[in-house]
């Protein structure tokens, strides 16, 4: 006999399930936003260069200067928020030694690919690899070629702006679209499913309070315009229902195969 709950549509009595996160046309919709908010970005160039300067201070420049504006990003300067950041980029390592624990413990206790809990712990390990490693990390951010705000003319750097998801050679290595910490924070909201239904809605909002207050700090620091942030968070959203709905459509397909054969 197979054990198996679908986490398509309504759970039940089951405590875990993807929810929402499996429907197709989440998935779509995700997709389509992403791309139409990257499309603005580019299009309006003038949001991002206004909120960056929110956080930037102009100052005098010296005699022997070759910039043309001089200053800096004061945030980044602050050593309770660089502290808040570094614990904020650890968080999403330490969560992720603990999915795998679960996951261990898990499998030992006799669980497998039927059962939902295994399918979110894999397929949110899957999402941290695929999404913040090899999307964000490994092509956007070695191929686009966007200089981070600190480094452009507008914001005493050298180089000029380039606006978001516009290819170009002018940075070579580790670039600004999209954020790397954006996209690795916001994979906590894929470890959401782990948790029973009714705990769920109480973590959503501080998850939600530690996404927005590290694309904020990444923004302040100089490091990313908000184009950098946004679309990186929603990068790993995106990803996530994109897998979590084939992992569903296949499993489902996979069972019903089963059962007719058991018939």
């Amino acid at each position: 006999m197979v054990y198996y709950r679908t986490t398509s549509a309504s759970c039940g009595k089951a405590l875990y399930g993807f929810g929402a996160w499996s429907q197709p046309a989440v998935a779509v919709a995700l997709v389509v936003l992403w791309a139409a908010l990257a499309i603005m970005f580019n299009r309006a160039p003038e949001i991002d260069k206004a909120v960056s300067s929110l956080f930037f201070v102009a100052t005098d420049c010296i005699a022997t200067a070759t910039t043309r504006i001089c200053g800096d990003f004061p945030a980044a300067s602050i050593g309770l928020l660089k502290t808040l950041r570094r614990a904020f980029y650890a968080l999403p390592i330490v969560a992720a030694a603990v999915v795998v624990t679960i996951a261990l413990r898990d499998l030992a206790s006799g669980l497998r690919w039927s059962h939902e809990r295994i399918r979110i712990s894999t397929i949110a390990l899957v999402t941290l690899a695929v999404g913040p490693g090899l999307f964000v990390n490994a092509f956007l951010k070695e191929f686009v070629g966007r200089p981070r705000p600190d480094a452009v003319w507008l914001f005493g750097g050298e180089h000029p702006f380039v606006a978001a998801a516009q290819l170009s050679n002018v940075c070579q290595h580790n670039c600004s679209f999209v954020s790397g910490e954006a996209a690795g924070i916001a994979w906590l909201v894929c470890l959401l499913p782990l948790w029973p239904h009714d705990v769920r809605k109480r973590l959503i909002w501080p998850i939600a309070a530690i996404i927005i207050v590290t694309d904020i700090l990444r923004v302040a620091f100089g490091r990313h315009y908000l184009s950098d942030v946004v679309l990186g968070t929603l990068a790993t959203v995106t990803i996530f229902c994109i897998l979590t709905t084939v992992c569903e459509i296949w499993t489902s397909r996979k069972h019903g195969t089963a059962r007719s054969f058991s018939n």
